[in-house]
């Protein structure tokens, strides 16, 4: 005779109504469309998101590609994005530690050479081609782009920019 287990039921999970301010990146801009499921924890209300990895990858390839001037909050995202340390990045972008603390800080602007070296860093780390000259005409305007709210989609298994 074979005995059936009971699991435990599953708990409620809600689905989303609007969309969600997603503040784990340290980027205050950023609007999950749906990917994401909110639920009951024993500590109280929780938020599930599917494959945050991919979300990640995707959120820093729409900062590197994006055409407005990096903000002080997306280049300390970008860099430990790709594991770097401000003093590994400097070495990268042959500046000093402290340039790169100052850029994350905002106490000073990003220089636009570096600001361009780290988009390539991050679609290099990424896996990620794009062309040079494309690119590098399309970052000039980053000089007058102004920032916008980010809204991302997942769909397909995917993460992708929302239209």
């Amino acid at each position: 005779m074979s005995k059936t287990q009971t699991l435990p039921a599953a708990k409620p999970r809600k689905a989303p109504a609007a969309p969600l301010h997603y503040t784990a990146s340290g980027l205050d801009d950023v609007w999950l469309v749906n990917g994401f499921t909110l639920e009951a924890t024993p500590y109280g209300p929780g938020v599930s998101i599917q494959d945050a990895d991919a979300l990640h990858d995707t959120l820093a390839q729409v900062i590197a590609t994006g055409n407005a001037a990096l903000r002080p909050a997306e280049l300390r995202f970008l860099r430990k994005h790709v594991g770097l340390s401000q003093e590994g990045m400097a070495r990268m972008l042959g500046c000093s530690s402290q340039s790169v603390a100052r850029w994350e800080k905002g106490q000073v602007a990003v220089d636009p050479s570096a600001e361009r070296l780290v988009r390539f860093i991050v679609m290099e780390f990424l896996g990620k081609e794009w062309a040079m000259l494309k690119a590098l005409e399309d970052l000039a305007q980053a000089d007058t782009a102004n920032h916008t709210e980010r809204r991302l989609r997942h769909r397909a298994g995917a993460w992708k920019r929302a239209a």
